[in-house]
Parts: C-alpha cells; sequence; structure tokens
C-alpha cells in the first residue's frame, strides 16, 4: 500500500507510524485505518523490528473520526483489509500484533483519538497533550469497546465521571488517573518514546515479550487457574528456545544478552 495519510519508518529494531494529516489535525479516515493496520502488519512480519511507535504529525495526535465519516458523506475509494470486515478482529488488532505498540501522544486526543489509545500497550504524553471521550457531546455512546478498556484502565467510578461529563483532561490529569505511563515535556516525547522502545528491544527477548503480551490481554478475560495454567505451559515452552539459551548464556558470562528472537 502506498502511504499518503501516514508516514512508515524503520530504524533498527524500532518501527514509527506517524499519523499525517496536519492539516486536518489528523482526523481518521478510512484510509488512514489501513495505511496504520497495514505497518502494523509489516512491522510484525519484519523480524528485525522489536517494537512499534505511533504518533501524529504536528501539533496534533487525533483529533477523532473525519466529519465527513460521521456524516455519511465520506468519498474514499479504500480496499478494505480482511480484518475489518468484523468489529471484534478490527478493534482487537493492535493486541493480537505481539509486538510491543507504544503510543506518543504529541497533543490532543479526542474521541476517535481517545478511543485508538486504550487498544495500544503503553501511551506516552506530552505535557500539551490533551483527552476527551466527547462522545456524549455530539450524542454518541463510547464505540468499539472503548468502555470495557477505559474502565480496566482506570477503574469504574473514574470512567463513568470521565464519560459522563466528556470533559477535556490534561496530560497531568491523564497521568493520575492511570491513562497514560509517562508525561515528558513536548520537545522530548519522541526521545523518550524511542528510549522506551530501545530498552524493551534491546535488553528483553522478543520471544518472551510476545508471550507476556498474549498473556496479559488473554488472561483479562479468563480466571485465575487457567491463566496459571497456561502462564507454566508458555513457561515450560520457553526453556527450549534460542532466546532463553542466550539469556542464561549472558547471565553468566556477565554480558548484555543478545537476542536471535528464536524459538
Amino acid at each position: 500500500m502506498e502511504y499518503k495519510e501516514t508516514i512508515f519508518e524503520k530504524d533498527g529494531h524500532i518501527a514509527t507510524i506517524t499519523l499525517n494529516r496536519p492539516e486536518r489535525r489528523n482526523a481518521w479516515t478510512f484510509r488512514m485505518r489501513e495505511e496504520v493496520y497495514q505497518a502494523m502488519k509489516d512491522a510484525e512480519a519484519d523480524g528485525q523490528i522489536r517494537a512499534i511507535i505511533v504518533t501524529g504529525a504536528g501539533s496534533t495526535f487525533c483529533s477523532g473520526a473525519d466529519l465527513s465519516i460521521l456524516s455519511g458523506q465520506s468519498k474514499q475509494d479504500v480496499e478494505v483489509s480482511p480484518v475489518f470486515k468484523d468489529w471484534v478482529t478490527q478493534f482487537t488488532y493492535p493486541q493480537k500484533i505481539l509486538k510491543p505498540v507504544i503510543a506518543a501522544v504529541n497533543g490532543p486526543a479526542i474521541g476517535w483519538g481517545f478511543t485508538l489509545l486504550m487498544f495500544w500497550d503503553i501511551r506516552l504524553a506530552a505535557e500539551s497533550a490533551k483527552f476527551s471521550v466527547m462522545y456524549p457531546r455530539r450524542g454518541l455512546a463510547m464505540e468499539a469497546g472503548a468502555s470495557w478498556m477505559l474502565a480496566r484502565l482506570i477503574g469504574w467510578g473514574k470512567a463513568l465521571e470521565l464519560a459522563f461529563t466528556a470533559r477535556t483532561i490534561s496530560a497531568r490529569e491523564a497521568l493520575e488517573l492511570g491513562l497514560v505511563n509517562h508525561v515528558v515535556p513536548d520537545g522530548e516525547l519522541m526521545g523518550k518514546a524511542r528510549e522506551l522502545a530501545a530498552e524493551i528491544a534491546e535488553n528483553c527477548s522478543p520471544v518472551a515479550v510476545a508471550e507476556i503480551k498474549r498473556e496479559i490481554y488473554e488472561h483479562m478475560e479468563t480466571d485465575l487457574p487457567t491463566a496459571i495454567r497456561d502462564a507454566m505451559a508458555t513457561f515450560d515452552a520457553l526453556y527450549k528456545t534460542e532466546d532463553f539459551k542466550e539469556g542464561i548464556r549472558a547471565m553468566m558470562q556477565k554480558r548484555a544478552p543478545k537476542f536471535p528472537g528464536k524459538r
């Protein structure tokens, strides 16, 4: 796919996807959706890539869905990937990609932009970032399982208040609520995102990270005994991997590991 509304870059073990409609405050379109999906799939298939960063061009992360979509007037002709024919698959695919997805929120994340973030793994925010559910102020309820995710991220009471009021919160308040992991000065955001991505990519086994991500999301929907059995089966399987062998060698030799990313 030709990237027209995003920028997709790779640098070492890190892939970066930039929402690139700054003149429209990175309003979400069907084409942008397809491009982000294709970029994530590309990064997932690339054995060199071990972490994915998503950010926005200009001063906004994502101002929500493009108004032409909300009004039913969108004329975009986009070839739709099979993943988007099923609502559940469409909104959970970032969690199925077994590489960390880090959001670097460089400005306002409103409505759809707010929803996107909750389905990604780690959220960093610039001090100028702002967040809002927004939907009730447009006569809409929360879409795409956003209510399910928000309550689990910040708790039921805080999620209900934030959703009922649809008020805009600052990056600092988002940090206090637990919606984001870190807040950094605007000029340091991408540096912090790359630092975190590199920490994961260079120090941790990609095989182990993939299994950890799978376990965390799958175990949210299961009981504790099932989670324990699955975790121990996975633990036993990882004993046989090349990454485990390298991890032990590195520990014994008192050096940094060089994980091949192989089972």
